[in-house]
């Protein structure tokens, strides 16, 4: 079954407007909540507005929107995914939490 990556408030992803169009350049944004299992706050930013909330957003890869019938009413919500530089740091932790610890860092 699929999951949602886990994100935190602040972590950077990347707003799709259009959840179909895979031509649609991303813009730039921050989550700002997590109001569901499934759903993302993302602050947006745009050239001409600033920042703007999107609402319940969900993952661009989630199989919702090729297996329900409502994901047409939730387009207007976009999509989202991480944000490459986001996805490095993740990575880059999990590296670090598996490394042994020295036996000079552990007698100090």
């Amino acid at each position: 079954m699929w999951e949602m990556p886990e994100v935190s408030v602040g972590d950077r992803v990347l707003f799709y407007a259009n959840p179909y169009d895979g031509s649609d350049s991303p813009s730039f944004g921050f989550v700002s909540s997590r109001p569901g299992k499934e759903t993302i706050k993302i602050l947006v930013f745009t050239e001409n507005s600033g920042f703007v909330e999107k609402m319940s957003v969900r993952h661009k890869d989630d199989p919702f929107w090729q297996e329900s019938e409502t994901a047409q009413q939730w387009q207007i919500w976009g999509c989202w995914k991480l944000h490459p530089e986001t996805a490095a740091i993740r990575e880059i932790r999990e590296l670090i939490a598996r490394k042994p610890k020295s036996k000079e860092s552990a007698a100090a």
